[in-house]
């Protein structure tokens, strides 16, 4: 029965065991979940900050087509406005040449014609060129026009400081298309080149000396007598005002133009920035998330490791007291063993005794332990005074052999020592078995 109780144990033990690795074995195969969980959502985040970059990419690419688009625009629409005031110049100095034209056709022989007023009429004194400011240097004179330069030929000064007069070698003008400048800086001179107040340079052609025929005034009669050649004709007034107009809203235009393109790159640079800005802190997120999934894989990674090393502790001990329990059955059971082969030694020698008593004669000494009527006889005491006899019946002594002699009755028997019970062996085995296993551990 002791056995089957221990393996009843025993089994019982290593059920606990094997639940306590199946435990173990679970805890793994979750973990192991969890980490491709984790290794799924970080695969999932990199493409979805994969796809972002190229979201934010497209949009920037879209921003600087958008941007150059509108500059291209820009441009086209001044490049149509400057082309609108050049042939609206062109029309009206073709129109002011075939006026000058008629008149001259019409006009006598050796008259003298002003456009300023009708025919033979008295024209007005040209006026005087625009007297240089103090302090300003004339501009130096040169014989042919520097490169790049436009010539302006058959020019005149204006009042207000600007020139008037057929243009050549310009890339926006026809050669010979009459233009009147914006005000010019310093002195108009023949051979010189001068500087408008928005930077623009012009050669002025020098103004070579002519042959002069002799022609009748209106003024006055009798005597001829010798007019000077007549001044280049002189744009009417709407015509400078509309070249003026042509160079402020072409001026007006490219500005504009240049405002949409700082706006355009303005723009640009703050959609870059922020397509930075989210390119970081999506990063920022990334680098976050991935090191949070690395500290729950290592706690989840040391939780499997406490799991482990609990389970080989359980198994350790559940294996130590399977251990201890076997010895203290093992020992139990040899107790068990010796004692019952004292008791059979016991039960030998009483039986073997009482064949010894049947045996014997009447009046007999038995000694049990020399057989019959042999062994040590015990010494025989001082004769004593002889009492009155009466008959008597024979005698048995466990000491020695026969003779009619009174024995005195025989000590009770002593009981052979039998040692420790079985279960304090049990406990004493228990006990340093026990010892044993923690002395293990400790090391």
């Amino acid at each position: 029965e002791a056995r089957k109780a221990e393996a009843t144990k025993a089994e019982a033990e290593a059920k606990r065991v094997a639940a306590a690795e199946a435990s173990a074995k679970k805890e793994e195969k979750k973990r192991q979940a969890e980490e491709k969980k984790a290794a799924a959502a970080a695969a999932a985040e990199a493409r979805k900050q994969e796809a972002e970059a190229k979201r934010a990419a497209a949009a920037e690419a879209a921003a600087k087509k958008k941007a150059a688009a509108a500059e291209a625009a820009a441009k086209k629409k001044a490049a149509a406005a400057e082309a609108a005031a050049k042939k609206k110049l062109q029309a009206e100095a073709k129109k002011t040449a075939a006026q000058a034209q008629k008149t001259v056709e019409k006009a006598a022989p050796g008259a003298t014609i002003s456009l300023f007023g009708a025919f033979g009429g008295g024209a007005p004194p040209a006026p005087a060129p625009a007297a240089p400011a103090k302090g300003v240097k004339a501009p130096a004179k040169v014989s042919v026009a520097p490169r790049g330069v436009p010539t302006i030929s058959g020019w005149k000064q204006n009042r207000d400081g600007s020139i008037s007069g057929f243009i050549s070698g310009s890339p926006a003008f026809d050669d010979g298309e009459a233009v009147t400048t914006s005000p010019i800086k310093g002195e108009a001179s023949g051979g010189a080149v001068v500087q408008t107040g928005s930077g623009s340079k012009y050669f002025l052609a020098p103004v070579e000396a002519k042959q002069r025929s002799t022609t009748f005034t209106l003024f006055g009669g009798g005597e001829p007598k010798a007019t000077p050649a007549p001044a280049p004709a002189q744009p009417p007034t709407a015509k400078a005002d509309a070249a003026k107009a042509a160079e402020a809203k072409r001026a007006a235009a490219q500005q504009a133009a240049e405002e949409r393109k700082a706006a355009a790159e303005a723009k640009q640079q703050e959609a870059l920035a922020a397509a930075q800005a989210k390119r970081e802190e999506q990063q920022r997120l990334a680098e976050e998330r991935k090191a949070a999934a690395e500290a729950k894989r290592q706690e989840a990674l040391a939780k499997r490791e406490q799991q482990q090393r609990l389970a080989q502790e359980q198994k350790a001990a559940a294996a130590a007291a399977a251990e201890a329990k076997r010895q203290e059955a093992l020992a139990a059971a040899q107790a068990k063993k010796e004692q019952q082969q004292r008791l059979a030694q016991q039960k030998k020698a009483a039986a073997q005794a009482q064949k010894s008593v049947e045996k014997a004669p009447p009046g007999a000494t038995i000694n049990l332990f020399g057989g019959l009527g042999g062994g040590e006889k015990p010494k025989a005491a001082a004769p004593a005074p002889m009492p009155k006899t009466t008959k008597r019946s024979p005698t048995f002594t466990l000491l020695g052999g026969g003779g009619g002699k009174v024995a005195p009755a025989p000590a009770p028997a002593k009981s052979a020592p039998t040692g420790p019970s079985p279960a304090a062996l049990a406990a004493q085995a228990r006990k340093e078995q026990q010892a044993k296993l923690a002395a293990e551990r400790k090391a």
